[in-house]
């Protein structure tokens, strides 16, 4: 008579594989992508202590002084080059000079990536429109050349003197006080986004919300998805784009906005969503309390 067939061993609860977590998706305000603002008030905040805050404006302030000694008693002459006596090109040339100021370059770059990045999270540049802005800008400035080289006209004379009417500068306490200031709204930001997130797994969808981790339960099943980029800029910044997320039974679709490194949570759902989970209990985890 044949041997009784082995009967198969019962696992362990302690040996049983512990589930996939699944996928944690954060969404995030537009103000993240200010963070070239912080990195460059840093930089400048740098750069002005370097030069040791030097914050005055040279056409105005502080003319060049000479000291002779006469008898034993010290006397100072001051040099002064009134501008207002300069010819038109002396004067576009001394302009010119001041705008290219260290103290001043540093307050035009801070002031040009914070127009920036205002402009960025203002409006969105789908590709298309992108692009056409880029041909627009590449056009122009064909035409201006072709003016200038046609009618023989010094372009960069309207240039040098629209530049030499700018003159912004901060000293070096401004603009660490910017960089520490969006610091810390970026640390809050991190800190709350515990406060409403999205944990999708192989068999459900959970919403964790509210101070107190309120707790929402959709299923996964017949789960679709579509990533969008709605803005090209912000996802050559942080990978940002926008997952909307449709749910059987749900009248609405769920939209997440601002999700960062978007590509590595498509791969990611991609993976999981491959796959559904089957999990057996036995009797005895059944009667483990």
């Amino acid at each position: 008579m044949a041997p009784d067939p082995k009967s198969t061993p019962i696992p362990d609860s302690q040996m049983v594989k512990h589930r996939d977590q699944g996928i944690r998706i954060f969404t995030y305000p537009k103000l993240i992508f200010i963070f070239p603002t912080m990195i460059t008030a840093l930089i400048c905040g740098v750069g002005m202590t370097l030069i040791g805050d030097r914050t005055e404006d040279p056409l105005k302030a502080h003319p060049a002084t000479t000291t002779t000694t006469a008898g034993g008693a010290t006397v100072k002459t001051v040099e002064v080059k009134p501008l207002a006596n300069a010819t038109a090109e002396e004067k576009i040339t001394a302009r010119h000079k001041r705008f290219l100021t260290s103290q001043n370059l540093l307050g035009v770059l801070f002031l040009g990536i914070l127009a920036f990045n205002l402009l960025i999270m203002a409006l969105d540049f789908p590709r298309f429109t992108l692009v056409a802005v880029l041909l627009l800008i590449l056009l122009v400035t064909f035409i201006l050349l072709w003016i200038g080289a046609y009618f023989d006209y010094d372009l960069m004379r309207p240039a040098r003197m629209m530049l030499g009417s700018v003159f912004v500068v901060a000293n070096s306490g401004f603009y660490y006080m910017v960089a520490l200031i969006l610091f810390l709204i970026f640390a809050i930001i991190y800190v709350t986004r515990w406060l409403d997130y999205w944990e999708i797994l192989p068999n459900e969808i959970l919403h964790h919300h509210g101070p107190l981790s309120d707790l929402e339960r959709l299923p996964t099943l017949n789960l679709k998805f579509d990533k969008e980029i709605p803005d090209v800029l912000e996802f050559l910044f942080l990978g940002a784009g926008r997952l909307v997320l449709h749910v059987s039974d749900e009248r609405k679709s769920i939209v997440l906005d601002n999700v960062l490194f978007i590509n590595s949570k498509e791969n990611a759902l991609k993976k999981l969503m491959s796959r559904l989970e089957v999990r057996i209990t036995t009797d005895q985890e059944v009667a483990e309390p």
